[in-house]
């Protein structure tokens, strides 16, 4: 009897410590799964954090996995949601996608977790963080980073063309049309530009908008997006102004209308591109004597007056809800945020994080020093918006996109009646 009692505690007890081994807890540690996007400069930056994590917390011990390839991050996560395959975190939450994770059932709500609100306030200004709330109060995503989009202009060029290549006067439609046409130059004078004033995208894609019509209407209206209680709120005179601003430098030959496989304002043949501070490392490969100004995007004459808002292209760190730890998650979201790590961010990888005062940090002040271009970036961030918060939002701009096209890139179609037929759209695409 004592002999089949014991047989059976014994077996009790193994099958304790099978279903103990299984629960993720291996050895009494907690193992995290983390995505970070597959571009080289934050997986660098994710490589040294994790190893940095993993070596002051052995019993918290985080697996770095770059986000899987496919068309899209947003197709990636939603997809590894409706399969529950989502990792524990990930830092690469697009704002204009997050309502599709929510709907799925697939994101923790950040702000119910004790002291988070408190640690996230402390780091990021609070309107960069209501901004990231969503329409049912809760905050399911960390602010993290962003990558204002601005200006960035040829200082030689400027200089040649008589104008201040320090601090050109480019802040309305008038003066930088007027700036444009200075810059343009046919040195041949077969009545074909050598140099063309900027390049705007002529692709329809989607999401060069956001390079284009997007920052210019934010800047246009103080910051309102695209739509407004599930609705398109763009066509009015500042989304008109927007397409008629691009049609003069496309009609007037101030912007090529082909598309180039080689970077024209690397090899000098802009005097301005439109793009965001990932864009600073690369051409500094391509042409590292270019002397690189940056200038907030123009507003609408009679505006002028006070800093511009621009689109922030941010991503931010999101927890999902299928996590079995979701205590030691925000532990390490956390330390990605910290202030050391911030820095660390900043430097890899040339993009802004949402942490006030960081361009007067005294920890920074050498790196901003040494990349004087970023400290316009950096002044910018605060004055950003995201996207609409919609699962539609690729199909809204994508029809968008083709009528800005139409009217402002081909010339086919007047701006007021562009915007107009894009309203429409728009609005069937939302009543779907």
């Amino acid at each position: 009897m004592k002999k089949a009692m014991f047989l059976c505690m014994s077996l009790l007890l193994i099958l304790v410590q099978t279903a103990c081994s299984s629960s993720g807890d291996s050895g009494g540690k907690v193992e995290l799964t983390y995505w970070p996007a597959a571009n080289p400069a934050e997986v660098e930056f994710a490589k040294e954090v994790v190893k940095e994590w993993n070596k002051k917390h052995p019993n918290i011990q985080v697996k770095m996995e770059p986000l899987p390839a496919s068309r899209s991050s947003e197709e990636v996560i939603l997809t590894s949601i409706a399969g529950g395959t989502t990792p524990d975190i990930t830092s690469n939450i697009n704002p204009g996608a997050l309502g599709q994770f929510i709907e799925a059932g697939g994101m923790l709500p950040i702000d119910e977790i004790d002291g988070a609100m408190e640690t996230i306030t402390k780091r990021t200004p609070k309107e960069t963080v209501e901004a990231f709330r969503s329409k049912d109060g809760h905050l399911y995503q960390i602010p993290w980073k962003g990558n204002p989009v601005m200006v960035l202009y040829n200082k030689e060029h400027f200089k040649e063309a008589g104008l201040d290549p320090e601090k050109p006067d480019i802040s309305t439609y008038s003066k930088f049309l007027n700036a444009a046409k200075k810059l343009k130059r046919d040195k041949n004078g077969d009545g074909k530009p050598d140099v063309w004033a900027i390049n705007p995208n002529v692709e329809q894609t989607w999401w060069q908008r956001f390079f284009d019509f997007y920052p210019w209407y934010l800047a246009a209206t103080d910051g309102h997006t695209l739509l407004k209680n599930n609705k398109a709120a763009f066509n009015n005179k500042a989304g008109v102004e927007t397409v008629k601003f691009f049609r003069s430098l496309f009609q007037e030959g101030m912007a090529p209308k082909s598309t180039f496989k080689e970077n024209l304002f690397a090899k000098g043949k802009v005097s301005m591109t439109i793009t965001g501070p990932f864009a600073l490392a690369d051409l500094k490969k391509q042409n590292p004597d270019m002397k690189i100004g940056v200038a907030p995007i123009p507003v609408p004459d009679g505006q002028e007056g006070k800093r511009s808002i621009t689109y922030g292209d941010p991503k931010n760190i999101g927890i999902f809800k299928s996590t079995e730890h979701p205590e030691e998650a925000w532990e390490f979201a956390k330390f990605l945020i910290s202030k050391e790590n911030d820095r660390k961010f900043l430097e890899i990888t040339q993009q802004i994080p949402f942490r006030k005062g960081i361009d007067k940090d005294p920890a920074t002040k050498e790196f901003f020093k040494k990349n004087p271009a970023l400290v316009e970036f950096a002044e910018q961030a605060p004055y950003t918006r995201a996207t609409d918060d919609s699962d539609k939002l690729t199909d809204l701009f994508e029809a968008l996109s083709l009528e800005y096209q139409q009217s402002a890139i081909m010339g086919k179609k007047d701006p007021r009646q562009a915007v107009s037929e894009a309203e429409k759209k728009v609005n069937e695409i939302l009543a779907r």
